[in-house]
């Protein structure tokens, strides 16, 4: 349950450094994105046939996304789980890479996710898992999650970006449905607390020997699911710090990321290892070996310079 987004990748030319407040010569590329959607299509093409609830304009953007997720994706069921919306033009998101492939900047133009369906419950009683990310409106989150979690489904959450992270993060009980999360470091930090840290906390978290990133990670555990949670925190170069509560105990294990990694595109790195941790839990694996297959699954996505998720992506 997310944001189908057209993703407009905009990255200077090869050897060159972007140059602020110029024109850069540079490459542009078009492809499908958003949250919800990239982590159905790397779950579709690992063969767990997802259904994906969505919101596009009704245009032909907005048709065209949904049908290649149906055609070339492996996503079932969107005759009838995707809104198509007629006064609002399908979702937009422009991303400026810097020369290593980093993002630089962005703008979205995402009105249309505020019409984003939520799952029936006859849906939700016949799923094992309800995804979701941060674009629906809060309220549209809260609700879905409850229905969810009343209907025997785990819920795990992507929270988008930093000031929807902060958002939910004031809404306890929305954070209380919670099975899992997979947040970065910007967005653990702003979740944990209910507010968008400064550069300077966020350095010294980086920098601390994980200190204030298990702290936040602690915190935000105590809020989520009583039993038992986890949240998979994503860490850049630095790998991914898997922490676990089960009971009152919390655990940590920290997973290196793979040595050298050519990095062509990231903006969908974190959405293939979310899908692939997803898919590895269904399959039956542990989540510290759930983790691991989706830091592979999302080093092919990070050298795919020209769509968000690999197509490189399937079930072995």
């Amino acid at each position: 349950m997310g944001g189908a987004v057209i993703d407009l990748l905009a990255r200077p030319m090869e050897g060159h450094d972007l140059i602020m407040a110029t024109s850069n010569p540079g490459v542009v590329s078009e492809s499908d994105g958003g949250v919800g959607r990239n982590v159905a299509e790397a779950l579709g093409r690992l063969g767990a046939c997802p259904i994906l609830y969505t919101a596009v304009g009704s245009d032909s953007l907005g048709h065209a996304i949904v049908q290649r997720l149906e055609d070339e994706c492996g996503v079932v069921g969107t005759d009838t789980s995707v809104s198509f919306v007629s006064d609002m033009s399908t979702s937009t998101y422009l991303a400026v890479m810097n020369s290593v492939g980093d993002l630089h900047t962005a703008i979205a133009d995402m009105s249309a996710l505020s019409r984003i369906p939520i799952p029936p419950p006859e849906i939700l009683r016949e799923a094992d898992i309800l995804v979701m990310d941060a674009n629906a409106p809060v309220d549209t989150l809260v609700e879905a999650a409850h229905s969810a979690v009343h209907s025997g489904v785990k819920v795990f959450f992507e929270p988008t970006s930093v000031p929807k992270a902060a958002q939910l993060g004031r809404r306890k009980d929305f954070l209380s449905y919670l099975s899992y999360g997979f947040p970065n470091v910007d967005e653990l930090m702003a979740m944990a607390d209910g507010w968008i840290d400064t550069p300077e906390d966020l350095s010294e978290a980086l920098h601390d020997n994980m200190k204030t990133i298990k702290y936040a990670a602690e915190e935000l555990l105590e809020q989520m699911q009583p039993d038992k949670a986890h949240l998979v925190i994503t860490m850049g170069k630095e790998g991914v710090l898997l922490a676990s509560k089960l009971g009152s105990d919390v655990t940590y294990e920290h997973i290196e990321a793979a040595g050298r990694v050519d990095v062509q595109n990231s903006t969908g790195a974190g959405d293939t290892l979310c899908g692939a941790f997803v898919h590895a839990l269904l399959e039956g694996e542990d989540e510290t070996k759930a983790v691991r297959i989706g830091m592979d699954a999302a080093v092919k996505s990070l050298g795919c310079a020209d769509r968000a998720i690999s197509p490189d992506l399937r079930k072995e």
